[in-house]
């Protein structure tokens, strides 16, 4: 687990050795107490994604389709 201190200006999580918030330049090494709120994140997650998740490859519907297709033959309507 990762402690951070989110900036009062900007909301960002920082780790608690900087002295200065990176994302908007605010001094977070002389906050008063009332100032101060910490955030408990699971290690790894402190870097955010580099892109969004991206959709499934093409290839990955295919089985699906042939789960459809072994279901048997369709009833004729009379």
């Amino acid at each position: 687990m990762g402690l951070r201190l989110k900036c009062p200006g900007c909301q960002a999580k920082n780790p608690l050795s900087l002295r200065v918030c990176p994302a908007c330049g605010r001094a977070l090494d002389n906050l008063p107490p009332e100032q101060r709120v910490y955030v408990i994140e699971p290690l790894g997650s402190a870097t955010p994604p580099s892109s969004p998740p991206k959709a499934a490859p093409a290839s990955a519907g295919e089985p699906a389709k042939a789960a459809k297709k072994a279901k048997g033959p369709k009833k004729k309507k009379a």
